[in-house]
């Protein structure tokens, strides 16, 4: 099966040029270049991040607020809330394939063949966070930070995930059709 790295696009390109006899002649170029995931940038990765743990902060203070809670569990809200950061992500990546900030602005994680990440992929993702300086990675353009590269994942539009996804299964079926047919000759 073909991933989204493996698979290319063929471009042609016509145009119009003067040969040395002055006469104009259509000339056509066919390319084939890799395709390019389209990924997030750095200013919505930031703002998916200051979502999350506000989501994160309100969801420890509503649990610091049961009064069955003690004052031990009460001063340990924030290391709670600190330490739950990747396990929210692995959670709702694996059910949903998107964090609270990600269902805000439409955007989802997918694996390198466009389909739905499976739990060892999320809680990958997840622990990869933890790396020192790991936030910077996703200062870049495009933005492909640690915890995607490390773990074969994309954070995409949900829209252009589908259309990656039609890519990868029309590719793959052409690749099935044209093993099958070079099999079938032997």
């Amino acid at each position: 099966m073909k991933s989204l790295e493996e698979i290319t696009v063929e471009k042609t390109i016509s145009h119009m040029e003067s040969g040395k006899d002055g006469i104009a002649r259509k000339i056509t170029r066919t390319y084939k270049n890799k395709v390019e995931v389209r990924t997030i940038n750095a200013g919505l990765r930031f703002v998916h991040l200051i979502t999350d743990y506000f989501v994160l902060i309100i969801i420890g203070y509503l649990i610091a607020a049961i009064p069955a809670i003690n004052e031990a569990i009460l001063a340990l809200t924030n290391l709670i809330i600190i330490l739950s950061y990747p396990l929210l992500n692995c959670l709702f990546e694996y059910y949903f394939q998107q964090t609270p900030g990600k269902m805000i602005t439409g955007y989802i994680v997918i694996n390198k063949f466009a389909q739905k990440p499976d739990f060892r992929t999320c809680l990958l993702r997840a622990l990869i966070r933890y790396v020192p300086f790991e936030a910077f990675s996703c200062l870049g353009s495009p933005s492909r930070g640690w915890h995607d590269k490390w773990s074969d994942t994309y954070v995409v539009a949900k829209d252009y995930a589908e259309k990656l996804k039609r890519l990868v299964e029309k590719e793959n079926a052409v690749t099935e059709a044209e093993t099958t047919n070079d099999t079938s000759t032997i």
